[in-house]
């Protein structure tokens, strides 16, 4: 899988740069200096009035460049695309390519090129396949790429995320508030050129048509931790009540792939339900519970803190074995040696399937032995406990 994006992953035509002082007049005097005047170089370029526009706009900074120009002299000059791509402190993306304006939003000032697929980055992609979007609906008026959310330190997340990965870019916020809004709601947009990037490596899609990056399974486990974790963030549910974490979307390709993301990493989530119109699956075991908190946890304070409680309040039956019946069957077993199950449910006076559970999970913690011993009577089977 690809771990970085390059500037030259884009549809170039489309990409207006500005380069670095220094290296900006380098290049455009290479290209004065190889054809001997601005007006040849602009007739060799096609540049309509290149003393114009190579020679001010462009070499003086004044206006961003197209890409495919400063690629066709780079290699005119033997510069290498390498060279060019870190010397771009300014990149933006135009929708009309013949006449005048069509910039689709704001430039990313000094990008941070090549892009890097990393934990960050697949945070983003997370949160993108949760409360965010991508619209293309109408690409002459732009690509713009959305996130909404009524937590504001996920919000305060995302926003970092987006400045990690790509540099200094700043989003259009807008503050979705009144009667049909039991929170007031943060809305982030930012400009097409940080579509651009996502979507030369994720084709996203909404709806029906609606999956997640296919890659994350090719990523590290911090990634994909990280991925999940923004999912959660955005369409997670913690239930304390039901010790359980719950997930649900409506597509039934994302939801499947999530459930074999988590299966991947170990987790044992429920079979797919349905709720209303939304496909769930549920994290419910302890185990889970608490793997779970370990390497994914949340942003969201709010569900961080139940979960939080969940763990804290622990397991009736972890709380039980620790304070009394651990105590009673290792007695039972110290003074009689061996007991059979049915034998030590009677001294317990519990039923019988929470103490085959009591004696299982002593078994686990290698703290008692059990063999299968013929029943006489039945000429069935029946297990014999003992000490280790």
């Amino acid at each position: 899988m690809k771990t970085k994006i390059h500037i030259w992953d884009l549809p170039i035509e489309k990409i207006y740069v500005k380069l670095k002082e220094g290296f900006r007049e380098k290049i455009f005097e290479g290209a004065h200096k190889r054809f001997g005047s601005w007006v040849k170089a602009g007739r060799f370029f096609k540049i309509k009035r290149g003393d114009t526009a190579l020679a001010k706009n462009w070499k003086m900074g004044q206006y961003c460049c197209p890409l495919t120009i400063i690629f066709k002299i780079s290699k005119t000059l033997n510069i290498s695309k390498n060279e060019v791509e870190k010397n771009i402190k300014e990149i933006k993306y135009k929708t009309k390519l013949d006449k005048r304006g069509g910039n689709s939003g704001r430039p990313i000032l000094d990008p941070k090129l090549p892009i890097i697929i990393n934990e960050d980055f697949a945070e983003i992609l997370g949160h993108i396949c949760g409360d965010g979007t991508i619209i293309r609906k109408n690409p002459k008026k732009g690509i713009k790429l959305g996130y909404v959310n009524s937590e504001p330190k996920l919000i305060e997340s995302f926003q970092e995320k987006i400045k990690n990965v790509f540099g200094d870019v700043k989003a259009d916020v807008q503050i979705r508030d009144g009667a049909r809004y039991k929170r007031k709601n943060f809305y982030l947009q930012y400009p097409s050129i940080v579509s651009l990037f996502i979507l030369s490596v994720f084709d996203y899609k909404t709806g029906e048509e609606m999956d997640v990056p296919n890659f994350i399974f090719k990523m590290s486990k911090k990634c994909q931790c990280s991925f999940l974790r923004a999912l959660f963030d955005d369409e997670g549910t913690v239930d304390i009540k039901e010790k359980r974490i719950v997930i649900g979307l409506k597509p039934q390709k994302p939801i499947e792939q999530i459930r074999n993301l988590l299966i991947y990493l170990k987790f044992c989530p429920t079979k797919i339900y349905k709720s209303g119109n939304i496909l769930k699956i549920s994290l419910q075991k302890k185990e889970d519970i608490n793997l779970f908190n370990r390497i994914i946890g949340f942003k969201h304070p709010i569900k961080k803190r139940k979960l939080n409680i969940i763990i804290k309040a622990g397991w009736k039956f972890d709380r039980d074995i620790n304070q009394e019946f651990r105590k009673k069957i290792l007695l039972f077993l110290r003074e009689r040696r061996s007991g059979k199950t049915k034998e030590i449910i009677k001294y317990l006076n519990k039923s019988p399937s929470s103490t085959r559970k009591y004696l299982s999970k002593l078994k686990n913690k290698n703290l008692i032995l059990s063999r299968r011993v013929r029943n006489e009577r039945s000429n069935g089977w029946n297990y014999l406990w003992s000490l280790k």
